[in-house]
């Protein structure tokens, strides 16, 4: 991929891509600036108040990951082994808490807690399909009918 030197992060480019994630199926949009090989991703994730995001980790390969509020607000959860709870932080674009960092190999998901919200994301590469994520298995799969009450669970924690 040909890229110019910089790419500006402004709301030029969030006017293009909200309307991509409210479009889409899924509730959502990514916008990368890495090529997939390269050993350091970072996107934009736009989010708009109805994604759901199945618990998932980064465990094998180990890869920490970052989360940035750019615009709007989100609950961010941590949980154990089994599905419990651990932790939940609100992060928003106007504070107190901009963001979080989290070790490899802890499960976690976030919800969108305004109309729309935007986040930049980094975590090490190369990106890989089949090793990426390793899904929750006592959380429901994005395209099961459980996701819906399992969401208004999540949006409850906040």
């Amino acid at each position: 991929m040909s890229r110019p030197d910089k790419l500006l992060i402004d709301q030029e480019l969030f006017n293009k891509l909200l309307p991509l994630a409210s479009s889409s199926a899924r509730g959502r949009t990514n916008h990368n600036f890495h090529e997939l090989l390269e050993p350091y991703q970072r996107f934009l994730n736009v989010l708009t108040k109805d994604t759901y995001v199945q618990a998932h980790r980064h465990k094998n390969p180990p890869k920490p990951e970052t989360f940035l509020v750019l615009k709007g607000k989100l609950g961010f959860i941590l949980f154990e082994e089994d599905g419990k709870v651990r932790d939940k932080h609100i992060l928003s674009s106007d504070g107190p808490i901009y963001g979080i960092d989290i070790l490899p190999g802890v499960y976690h998901t976030l919800v969108c807690l305004s109309e729309n919200c935007i986040c930049f994301e980094g975590k090490s590469g190369p990106y890989d399909p089949t090793t990426d994520k390793e899904f929750a298995s006592w959380a429901p799969p994005e395209n099961s009918e459980g996701k819906t009450q399992y969401l208004d669970f999540l949006r409850s924690l906040f």
